[in-house]
């Protein structure tokens, strides 16, 4: 995460250099240095961080030096943020626009109201200083740990695997070693691949182990190779080792891929040969060319077996067969803990902890490898009392999570490239079990800057996309919920892989669940709390007071009802004035009164991208939300009034009022949002251009506009040049309009004018209902 952050940091400074408004911070003493600093030390940082991040997992002084890092990045981000809200404002509010003298003035004396907060010149300036000299620090204590200068600096590998193995301790994988057994026995082609695929730590390599085994006692084949490719693919290095299988003596004399690989030619010519490859990463075509192109002169056939936790490597390799691993039962993860666990025990001993052994079994979420480790672990302790211990701790409050568990998945989170390595992390706020929609994390990712690789917003969406399905490929999302054309629309995370990134993460993402009836306070005054979600389990109260909320970038509630104050959301609003992401999630919030009154404070949440409130009972919106120049998604419920200057919401894209039953009427500066994307419904006046309400004609400007739309239509008639005006020629984005009419005296007539009047595009549907 920490690469990703910096090099987005030098990005915006740099961008943020070329901008006429920067001549004008420039006028702010000393400011200019400190910016030119500033750059000098973060760039020097990115030449180390990549190596800085992998050596945080073994060294605990690097990784506190990472999270400093991640801290004074994270502060930049909020200040350079904070700089561009107010350049926008000053832009783009006519008002304070014609009080500044044309003449240059010290910006140090021009004052920005964003959402009650008075923002001057020399505050930026004031705020780059302190970044400025933790920073420094930082940057000077870099060259204590010797980092690596490169562009990326890979972990080590695992262990190196074999073909041997103690095949009473594989538990069941019977049924699908004979079918790859089958696969590989059977006479099809010269070259016969099959690949089994899984995430890790399911027990792909144990599984090639066992069918290495049953293929040798079933004399199949004259060769038997085992080539670990664990470490990065060196043609060479495994050539040499598919020569050594073949009991070919020793290659050291061979220097050449060339020679080695027409010693192999040679050597399968007459013979039936199965060579497994072990732990593939390459998702590089090439790498298998050559070697291919050599097992190719064997007359009797090659047969390959290939372990992978990437669905790229088995389309590269041309996978004839594909077995993708199922997770074990809970039963057969107790069979591999109990076999670790209770040779040498007493009977008396076994019973005493058979029950506790056995839950300990379901924590394991059907992974061999936790079954067996866990196993390992339980077998120093003889007491009742540590079983129990281990069973009420997560994977990444264990002592042995980091050295076995963890690292299988740490190396297939350093094979991520930076970018998305910082989505992944952020996956950690989600509840285990929490059924992701693959399109609301991306907008989760968007708001948070994560895709700020790309200028466009569509080019940002489709990079969520490639990110999202990237980490589906390597076997980090599960079960994948797919529509009808194959493309994958929700997933879920294995809970180990959540452990492992709330271990990676920590204080910087903070989880509550809460389960009883009970007033309560969170408090995270002593972590470095980024992100944080609250899961209520039953009906119950929202935090009365949440305390060390000031760098929260995150807020996320879910739960099936709870109760929340004013006097509760009005402290939150005055002091988590980082918050970027704020989401009451589904219609949970739950209030006696009958109507939920946001406090004007949410004014003050300048940095705001995505705002979700959802209520039970009526709920009305400030007029301070117009202050959030940065909204850029909007989605609430029960909602009985929209602010009346919502055209202040120049970033908005997303406006979702679906479930706002309420409203009677949506107010005119809707149509000025030249931004939006999506809009889901909306009321329209059809009979005139009403002064304040919105009409048909106001979507005159919203080309933008995509998907489909909920249209309820105002009037009695059809004013013709009102509705010409809307121009839905020119909204090409736009696939679908839902129709009804809202007055008591529609007819037929009124929809056929209604549709002249539109002139729809070939292709164009709309839908009436109610006529």
């Amino acid at each position: 995460m920490a690469a990703a952050l910096v090099s987005f940091i030098l990005g915006q400074l740099a961008t943020i250099t070329f901008e006429t408004a920067w001549q004008e911070l420039k006028l702010v003493i000393g400011v200019e240095e400190e910016v030119r600093k500033l750059q000098s030390n973060f760039e020097a940082i990115q030449e180390v961080v990549e190596d800085a991040e992998v050596k945080q997992v073994v060294d605990k002084s690097v990784k506190r030096w990472i999270d400093k890092l991640k801290d004074v990045a994270s502060d930049m981000e909020d200040v350079l943020d904070e700089w561009n809200t107010a350049l926008s404002k000053l832009k783009t509010d006519e008002a304070e626009s014609a009080s500044i003298p044309k003449k240059k003035v010290r910006l140090s004396r021009l004052p920005f109201n964003l959402g009650g907060q008075v923002i001057r010149g020399y505050d930026i300036g004031d705020k780059i200083r302190r970044v400025n000299v933790e920073l420094d620090e930082i940057a000077k204590e870099k060259d204590g740990y010797h980092f690596a200068r490169s562009e990326m600096t890979q972990p080590r590998r695992l262990e190196r695997t074999t073909a041997y193995v103690d095949v009473s301790e594989i538990k069941g994988r019977n049924d699908v070693r004979d079918e790859i057994v089958s696969k590989l026995t059977s006479d099809e082609g010269s070259i016969q691949t099959v690949s089994i695929i899984g995430m890790c730590g399911i027990g792909k390599t144990a599984l090639a182990q066992l069918v290495v085994n049953h293929v040798k006692g079933q004399n199949s084949f004259d060769d038997v190779v085992w080539v670990c490719v664990s470490d990065f693919f060196d043609q060479v290095k495994i050539a040499r080792e598919i020569l050594e299988g073949l009991r070919c003596g020793s290659s050291q004399d061979l220097i050449s891929l060339q020679g080695l690989l027409d010693n192999i030619a040679e050597k399968v010519r007459d013979r039936k040969v199965f060579i497994v490859f072990d732990d593939v990463w390459t998702e590089r075509e090439a790498d298998w060319e050559a070697l291919r192109a050599a097992l190719q002169h064997c007359k009797h056939g090659i047969r390959i077996l290939v372990t992978t936790r990437k669905e790229s490597v088995v389309k590269v390799i041309r996978s004839s067969h594909v077995f993708r691993l199922e997770l074990l039962s809970d039963e057969i993860c107790w069979e591999i803990l109990k076999s670790k666990t209770f040779f040498g025990r007493e009977e008396s001993e076994r019973r005493d902890l058979e029950d506790v052994g056995m839950r300990i079994a379901k924590k394991c979420k059907g992974l061999a490898l936790a079954a067996k480790e866990l196993g390992s672990l339980l077998r120093q302790k003889r007491r009742r009392v540590e079983w129990e211990r281990v069973l009420n701790s997560g994977f990444w409050e264990l002592e042995i999570a980091e050295e076995y568990i963890f690292r299988p998945l740490l190396l297939s989170y350093y094979d991520l490239p930076s970018t998305i390595r910082r989505c992944l992390l952020y996956c950690a706020i989600f509840p285990k079990d929490y059924v992701m929609g693959k399109d609301e994390l991306i907008v989760h990712w968007k708001m948070q800057g994560f895709l700020n690789s790309v200028d466009d917003d569509s080019q940002m969406l489709l990079k969520g996309e490639e990110y999202f399905e990237y980490l589906a490929d390597r076997s980090l999302f599960q079960d994948l919920g797919r529509d009808h054309y194959g493309n994958i629309f929700v997933g879920k995370m294995h809970d180990l892989v959540h452990d492992c990134l709330l271990f990676m993460t920590k204080d910087e993402i903070v989880t509550k669940e809460v389960d009883s009836k009970e007033t309560w306070n969170l408090d995270l005054v002593s972590k470095r709390a980024r992100h944080s979600s609250i899961k209520i389990s039953q009906p119950n109260s929202f935090p009365v007071c949440i305390n060390g909320v000031e760098k929260l970038r995150t807020l996320i509630t879910i739960g099936e009802s709870y109760d929340v104050t004013f006097e509760g959301l009005k402290k939150l609003f005055s002091e988590a004035k980082c918050l970027r992401l704020l989401d009451f999630q589904l219609p949970k919030i739950r209030k006696v009164s009958e109507q939920i009154q946001v406090p004007e404070e949410i004014g003050n949440l300048i940095h705001l991208r995505y705002l979700t409130f959802l209520s039970y009972q009526s709920l009305e919106l400030p007029e301070s939300v117009c202050d959030l120049r940065n909204l850029e998604y909007l989605n609430i419920a029960n909602c009985s009034k929209l602010p009346k200057e919502m055209e202040k919401l120049i970033n908005l894209k997303y406006l979702y009022t679906s479930d706002c039953n309420r409203l009677s009427h949506y107010p005119k500066g809707v149509g000025r949002l030249t931004s939006l994307q999506r809009l889901d419904r909306i009321i329209a006046r059809v009979d005139c251009n009403h002064t304040t309400d919105f009409s048909v004609g106001d979507f005159e400007n919203l080309d933008l506009l995509r998907g489909d739309l909920w249209l309820e239509l105002e009037g009695n008639s059809i004013n013709i040049e009102e509705v010409e005006r809307a121009k839905l020629h020119n909204k090409i984005h736009l696939m679908e309009l839902r129709v009804v009419f809202r007055s008591n005296n529609t007819g037929h007539e009124m929809k056929d004018n209604f549709i002249k009047a539109l002139n729809p595009r070939p292709n164009f549907h709309i839908h009436f209902f109610g006529i």
